[in-house]
């Protein structure tokens, strides 16, 4: 997973997919300079709030509304 973003040495990953209740779910990676290889940061359910790589703070109940 990711291996491609990683030899790029791109900095994070997040695998967006559609939960079982028709929701987006958020699993966030961040990559380890020394092993080169990503690491779990979050699974994010109704709320996706990081600071990395920047401050966000996403409803992901929203999706209901639109």
């Amino acid at each position: 997973m990711g291996n491609t973003y990683a030899g790029a040495g791109i900095p994070n990953f997040w695998l967006v997919e559609m939960a079982e209740n028709d929701r987006p779910v958020v699993w966030t990676y961040q990559l380890d300079p020394v092993g080169k290889k990503y690491v779990f940061t979050g699974v994010h359910h109704d709320r996706l709030k990081v600071s990395v790589p920047y401050d966000i703070d996403i409803d992901l109940t929203a999706i209901d509304r639109l």
